[in-house]
């Protein structure tokens, strides 16, 4: 059995290095927020996440994707009122 490495602290850097939605590739993260649409302390993207996977960046004030626990329900998306995030299902979940 070959040791496969640990590929988590790579998506997780590639999520932080995200600077807007264009710029997502479609392995980085399944929850793209863009923020120029999200509005500084409106919250309502993080409360209504049932994993928590989404917080509040404090230096920028726009919600993004803390964890990569998504559960697809797309709670975030339908609740966001500028449409501001989009979540991206996985070919084989559709």
């Amino acid at each position: 059995m070959t040791d496969l490495p640990n590929r988590e602290p790579v998506k997780a850097a590639q999520a932080r290095t995200v600077g807007n939605a264009q710029s997502i590739r479609l392995f980085d993260v399944p929850v793209v927020v863009d923020e120029s649409k999200c509005v500084t302390g409106c919250h309502i993207c993080v409360e209504s996440c049932p994993v928590d996977c989404l917080s509040i960046d404090l230096s920028k004030g726009k919600a993004h994707m803390q964890h990569d626990d998504c559960w697809y329900c797309l709670a975030c998306e339908i609740d966001c009122p500028n449409d501001a995030i989009t979540v991206k299902i996985p070919v084989l979940l559709r």
